[in-house]
């Protein structure tokens, strides 16, 4: 049975959760600049504070906290892997010497509920060669379809990175 909070704990959780609203209005409000520049900066703001307090407001369980700065280097390590597996569904399908073998891998997940196995599994289906198919297991097993058997280890390589963006430590089967 769940012992009730107590107030320094609910105290630390809510304080979580608008710490998490804070970074997540930030990044609404970047993508609106990029999206729609200053001309309706005002609407862009009451939006982006709006989509975070509804988020905050709303999130299950605790508010994942991530780092600004390992955004950064999330999106360019995303960029190099989705242009390096772009091109590799490219050349498989120009070559058909190439071998294509596409199977269903099931990949236990180590990240927690919420934010972090949300970014991973969305993510995921963005990567060239790869396709979140299913959760089973009350969400602890990802089936994710592969154009060929490297693509699993880009999996892995995946779920570290959400990892490393959220501070979390890496899969107890993965290497550090």
């Amino acid at each position: 049975m769940d012992r009730p909070a107590c107030p320094r704990e609910t105290l630390s959780r809510s304080a979580g959760r608008w710490r998490w609203g804070v970074q997540v209005a930030v990044v609404l409000m970047v993508a609106w600049l990029a999206l729609d520049g200053t001309g309706s900066l005002p609407v862009g703001l009451a939006f982006a504070l709006a989509g975070a307090l509804v988020g905050s407001l709303l999130v299950p369980g605790e508010a994942h906290r991530w780092r600004p700065l390992r955004l950064l280097g999330f999106a360019a390590w995303f960029l190099q892997a989705s242009l390096r597996g772009g091109l590799d569904v490219l050349l498989r399908a120009a070559a058909p010497s190439l071998p294509v073998a596409p199977r269903l891998h099931r990949h236990r997940l180590g990240l927690p509920p919420g934010l972090p196995r949300t970014v991973f599994v969305s993510v995921l289906s963005l990567v060239p060669g790869t396709l979140s198919v299913d959760l089973e297991e009350d969400a602890q097993v990802l089936v994710v379809h592969v154009l060929a058997a490297e693509a699993v280890a880009g999996v892995a390589a995946l779920e570290r990175r959400v990892a490393w963006l959220f501070s979390l430590p890496p899969h107890p089967g993965d290497a550090p």
